[in-house]
């Protein structure tokens, strides 16, 4: 027999606001599009209204414990990611996107990193706040540029770009905390220099060596649904190995998605094949992105934070353009370049939880500022890249 108090009191099993989420996201990201603005940012949209900023629909709690779809949903961007790096592409980009990424990334740590002491900072975290202002969140270039099917050499630029710019972020930012830890905590000059190289190295190894044991499989099956099987799994299988080893599971799933670009047989049948599964976990991913960001924050973003949320896109702008002055580039890719890296979400987040894990003291300095900014850079970060993109031709009339 059920009883009154069954009835009225009871918990909703962990998969309902999944599928809320999904369903509420499509809905989001359709009005985002009657209304001119890429879908990502009626996801995000969608996220901040029914997330625990606003309607408390969905709790913090809801959205840690749906942590494995963030995971997924990152490992599946950085994997597609990753496969910029064919090697035919990189040699006749190569040298245009090593001068970019030098450029704007120098450009972006010496502006932020300077500011935040001239306003007061500590020299620490503002070299580490320097360091992950480099990074550009993959994900919303990424489905800003499949919506409106966005084709070109500013859109490969721009693809390639966030790629290098993302390994260069994770590179800098581990000698940086190496370092940092070195002057703070007495860490010993030998496992300070030790350990960038092992979880740099050990993602790289996992991710080599998954991509690569995948490639060949590929050649033995003749079943697309075992193909696509196989790519999903082994994504998992790269960022649960990097979690366990304390690597970078992003970083990883880059290097998978690169080296499967080059040593696969079908590498281009994989990713129209990985379509048929992604659009869900990408919709879920960010409305939960949504949910997550904090505008609680945004009133106490002090002056440090303004700073670090105004030089970091000047940085990219300034090194994309001087760069493309040099080099004689296209006037799209000097003019609007820099603009197209304004995002920034998911390898910042997880360079934050680094130094959560490194210093309560520089936590508490760092994670405020990133977490409000984020907020900011994610908001208007989509509709920039759809500006830049109708700006540099490389969207057809018919896909707006």
């Amino acid at each position: 027999m059920i009883s009154s108090e069954s009835v009225f009191s009871f918990t909703l099993d962990y998969l309902a606001p999944v599928g809320a989420v999904m369903l509420l996201g499509l809905l989001g990201g359709k009005a985002a599009r009657y209304l001119k603005l890429p879908k990502v940012s009626g996801y995000l949209l969608t996220g901040i209204v029914i997330g625990p900023s606003v309607l408390h629909l969905i709790s913090t709690e809801t959205v840690t414990s749906l942590a494995i779809i963030n995971d997924l949903a990152l490992g599946l961007i950085m994997f597609a990611i990753g496969g910029v790096f064919e090697i035919h592409h990189i040699r006749s980009v190569g040298r245009k996107i090593l001068w970019l990424t030098i450029g704007q990334s120098v450009a972006t740590f010496v502006l932020v990193t300077l500011a935040l002491r001239f306003v007061g900072l500590h020299i620490y975290p503002a070299l580490l706040l320097g360091t992950i202002a480099i990074a550009t969140a993959p994900a919303a270039p990424l489905l800003v540029i499949r919506e409106y099917e966005a084709k070109g050499d500013f859109t490969d630029t721009l693809v390639t770009i966030v790629a290098t710019s993302n390994i260069v972020c994770i590179l800098t930012f581990e000698f940086a905390l190496s370092a940092v830890e070195i002057s703070t905590h007495g860490t010993s000059l030998l496992y300070a220099v030790i350990s960038p190289f092992y979880e740099l190295g050990g993602s790289l190894l996992i991710g080599f060596a998954v991509g690569y044991v995948i490639s060949w499989w590929e050649q033995h099956i003749d079943d697309q649904a075992e193909l696509l099987m196989i790519i999903v799994a082994g994504i998992i299988l790269v960022i649960g190995l990097a979690n366990t080893f304390n690597l970078q599971p992003l970083f990883a799933s880059l290097i998978m998605g690169a080296v499967t670009t080059n040593f696969s047989l079908m590498h281009r049948l994989v990713y129209i094949e990985l379509r048929q599964v992604e659009q869900p976990l990408y919709i879920a991913f960010f409305v939960l992105a949504g949910a997550s960001l904090h505008l609680d924050l945004l009133p106490g973003l002090g002056i440090a934070g303004v700073v670090y949320l105004v030089t970091r896109v000047a940085g990219k702008v300034i090194g994309v353009y001087s760069v493309s002055r040099w080099r004689h580039l296209t006037a799209d890719i000097r003019k609007r370049l820099g603009l197209g890296m304004v995002v920034q979400a998911g390898v910042a987040i997880g360079l934050v939880e680094t130094v959560n894990r490194s210093s309560t003291e520089l936590s508490n300095v760092v994670t405020p500022i990133i977490l409000a900014t984020v907020l900011i850079y994610e908001t208007v970060g989509p509709p920039i890249i759809r500006y830049v993109l109708i700006k540099a031709g490389d969207v057809e009339q018919g896909k707006l």
